[in-house]
């Protein structure tokens, strides 16, 4: 066979597999629709765990619970059709938790998720979700988002 026809035939090939996951949504990015569909994907990894409340972000893309533990609180967040799912409690936290307007800032010391800045639809909201973290969370001294306190 011509090499130059088996490399057009590989090349259609992947362009059909690639347009194929595009128009069947594969390529879209997840979100949640409601609070209880971020409950259901966190049940999934912690079926045990009783929640009672939870909050998503302003994209939908994330949602913090509180849980019936009252030193925990829950995380979910969409990555494609995959969801990363924790539960964070003070030893889990290498800097404090903090609201800024409708932000707020979290930095686990697990290497497998960095943390970030989760904006919420409002100031109020930011700031309920960050009273469900434990006391010694919010009172945590401040590092960089990412850093690890070692000691």
């Amino acid at each position: 066979m011509n090499l130059i026809l088996l490399a057009s035939i590989v090349v259609v090939g992947i362009a059909v597999v690639v347009l194929a996951v595009h128009y069947t949504g594969g390529s879209r990015p997840g979100r949640f629709e409601t609070v209880f569909d971020a409950i259901a994907a966190y049940r999934g990894d912690y079926p045990e765990t009783e929640v009672l409340d939870g909050r998503l972000t302003q994209g939908r893309d994330a949602a913090f619970l509180r849980l019936a533990s009252p030193d925990r609180v829950g995380f979910v967040q969409v990555f494609g059709q995959h969801f990363l799912t924790r539960e964070i409690g003070p030893a889990d936290l290498a800097a404090s938790v903090a609201a800024n307007h409708a932000t707020i800032s979290v930095s686990p010391r697990d290497f497998t998720w960095r943390g970030g800045q989760y904006l919420f639809d409002d100031t109020a909201t930011a700031a309920e979700v960050a009273g469900w973290f434990p006391k010694a969370a919010l009172d945590a001294p401040r590092h960089h988002i990412g850093s690890v306190r070692h000691g």
